[in-house]
């Protein structure tokens, strides 16, 4: 793998997600009204970086297995540190917080596994970008105290745990018996439901949040 990929803008774009943590947990740590803004503004970034990194390597044709690893790597990385501030910082519960991390340690201990004398790829699948998603919403509503947001991330975040530790997993059997893993279909009525589902659920949680932030 050339050294240089490392400085290619897709994959400086990903590291910064990792560059933002320290200033995020400032901000956490002073606590005020203008802090927490600060901060969720800098999650905005985040968020922005995480489509950006992607979009960026398809439209300049850097994509590399490098990206397609690093991406992954940065997002757990961002969460994970932050989970532990909001621990901190934010009383953000403590098993919640170890179910995260070890979801994503077990994950890339896994992936590292079967790499071991292997030429494999091991991009994000489908319900791990709905999982990160389901996480980044929980951890912005504990980063603005939003108690309604908090309660419901709470469940789809735990329910999107399982989910995605039940699809890594079968993932992970199916590549230990040196098979490959069939890509997913992503049928239309699927697709559908799953837009529709998420359409509902953002706006009741956005007019919640406009309420909150208004009242």
């Amino acid at each position: 793998m050339p050294p240089a990929q490392i400085l290619q803008i897709p994959n400086l774009v990903s590291l910064a997600r990792i560059l933002l943590t320290p200033f995020v947990g400032y901000f956490l740590w002073r606590g005020d009204n203008q802090s927490t803004l600060i901060c969720a503004g800098l999650l905005v970034v985040a968020a922005i970086t995480d489509f950006l990194d992607g979009y960026l390597a398809r439209r300049l044709g850097q994509v590399t297995r490098l990206g397609i690893a690093l991406d992954p790597i940065c997002d757990k990385i961002f969460a994970g540190v932050l989970v532990v501030m909001l621990v901190l910082f934010r009383g953000f519960p403590v098993w919640l917080a170890a179910a995260i991390v070890g979801r994503d340690l077990v994950i890339v201990g896994a992936g590292l596994y079967l790499m071991r004398g292997r030429d494999i790829d091991m991009p994000s699948n489908l319900i791990g970008k709905y999982t990160f998603g389901a996480i980044a919403v929980l951890l912005g509503s504990y980063v603005i105290r939003f108690d309604f947001g908090i309660t419901l991330w709470t469940w789809i975040t735990v329910a999107f745990l399982i989910a995605s530790c039940v699809g890594y997993g079968r993932v992970f059997v199916i590549i230990r018996r040196g098979l490959t893993p069939r890509p997913f279909a992503d049928r239309s009525w699927f697709r559908a439901l799953r837009i529709a589902a998420i359409v509902v659920v953002a706006v009741v949680y956005f007019h919640r949040l406009y309420l909150f932030l208004t009242g």
